[in-house]
């Protein structure tokens, strides 16, 4: 049930991210709405995950993962270019990710 729920936190996050990228700085209140909405249901899902696992697996999976989507989310949908270096780095974030998340019961 966690991993779900951790999941659905790190969707709702990547919501309010992309939403606040397609309000151009809360200038398109539709977007900004979204952004606020994917935001506050991204705390209130992390806030019941806390309750359960240390703080600091939850926020650092969480964080860690929507990282790498939203950099490849830039990269295929926005045409932002990145290194191989870059990528390096994706690739050991999502190992630590993997590594982190072997400590997620549930």
């Amino acid at each position: 049930m966690t991993f779900l729920v951790l999941c659905l936190a790190i969707v709702a996050g990547l919501c309010g991210s992309l939403c606040t990228r397609a309000s151009r700085g809360f200038t398109r209140w539709g977007w900004g709405i979204g952004a606020i909405a994917g935001y506050a249901v991204a705390t209130l899902l992390l806030s019941w995950l806390v309750q359960r696992l240390p703080v600091g697996l939850v926020y650092a999976v969480w964080t860690g993962a929507a990282a790498v989507v939203l950099v490849a989310v830039d990269r295929v949908f926005f045409a932002v270019r990145t290194n191989r270096v870059q990528l390096g780095g994706m690739a050991v974030t999502l190992l630590g990710i993997a590594l982190l998340g072997t400590g997620m019961g549930g």
